[in-house]
């Protein structure tokens, strides 16, 4: 059995329509996003006299037509942001009212998403291809009924039989700094993942767990304060381990055939956990480039584990 897996496109477009043909130029029989489809980013475009404005990454842009409009709506969405037209008026509401912001890209990250599955499923068609979507902490529990259409399905939180496989599946990570939408205490996180293992078997069992496991290497991130401000150590982020203790005792307990995961963008790399191999592809969304892991399985051995770029 063959899989792409990716994780972490947080929005971008062009980084998911990349995974989707994916399949076919790896001649692939799974497609899997391990989570975090959700992107970070509104931005206003705002109506003027002499036609639109917006800022981006500390630019001011004026856009004189229509058209221009468009092709600078296209851009950002392939970077993971969601553009809104609006007026001077309602982004002064937004500047006074945080819950407006979350609820327009709500409404935004939603719509997206539609688009996306829609766009699969067409792009899939007769393929034989089947493309399973996560979600992860920074995703939205009610975007799950938009996520199974013909080819196209919801890793849903649990275990989903692939052929001779199961998926076993868990979109939730450990705290984190940021407070996002699915976070849960390391024991907590410890109880969902001991239902994925109840019914299962080791060797032809594969893990999709969005966070990746304690001081692996595949969790390293940079030291944040207090204010969420990066900490320096010679000039350069110090890294530390930010991942699970749940996972990393989950893998060393019942050893998995393969484990996957995302969720920490700096943790690109594949390792060994004993019998399990373990692989974080990354992500580098923000600059429309897809990072993946292309995998072939049998029970009882991952034939095949190789790092790809796009």
């Amino acid at each position: 059995m063959r899989i792409y897996f990716a994780s972490d496109i947080h929005g971008s477009t062009t980084c998911f329509r990349k995974l989707v043909n994916a399949g076919r130029f790896y001649k692939v029989d799974y497609l899997i996003m391990g989570g975090d489809l959700s992107g970070k980013q509104l931005v206003p475009i705002v109506g003027a006299a002499s036609g639109w404005r917006s800022s981006f990454r500390g630019n001011t842009v004026e856009l004189r037509s229509d058209e221009d409009v468009a092709a600078f709506e296209k851009q950002l969405a392939g970077v993971g942001c969601y553009t809104l037209r609006t007026s001077d008026e309602f982004v002064e509401r937004l500047r006074a009212d945080q819950s407006l912001v979350e609820s327009t890209l709500h409404e935004l990250i939603t719509a997206r998403t539609r688009e996306w599955v829609t766009f699969a499923s067409e792009r899939l068609e007769g393929s034989g291809i089947q493309l399973y979507l996560g979600l992860g902490n920074d995703d939205f529990g009610d975007l799950v009924p938009y996520l199974d259409q013909d080819s196209v399905h919801y890793a849903s939180e649990g275990v989903v039989p692939l052929e001779d496989f199961s998926l076993a599946s868990c979109g939730w990570s450990n705290l984190t700094p940021w407070h996002t939408n699915r976070e849960l205490s390391e024991q907590d996180l410890a109880a969902r993942i001991a239902e994925l293992t109840e019914k299962t078997e080791p060797d032809r069992t594969i893990f999709n767990i969005h966070v990746p496991p304690y001081d692996s290497g595949l969790d390293s991130a940079a030291r944040l304060d207090e204010n969420l401000q990066i900490q320096l150590v010679g000039g350069q982020p110090d890294m530390v381990p930010v991942g699970s203790t749940a996972v990393r005792d989950a893998i060393a307990d019942f050893q998995p055939l393969l484990s996957m995961h995302g969720h920490i963008h700096e943790g690109r790399g594949v390792l060994k956990l004993g019998r399990s191999t373990v692989v974080n592809p990354g992500s580098e969304y923000s600059e429309a480039a897809l990072l993946g892991v292309l995998l072939e399985v049998k029970p009882g051995q991952v034939k095949k584990c190789q790092l790809v770029a796009g």
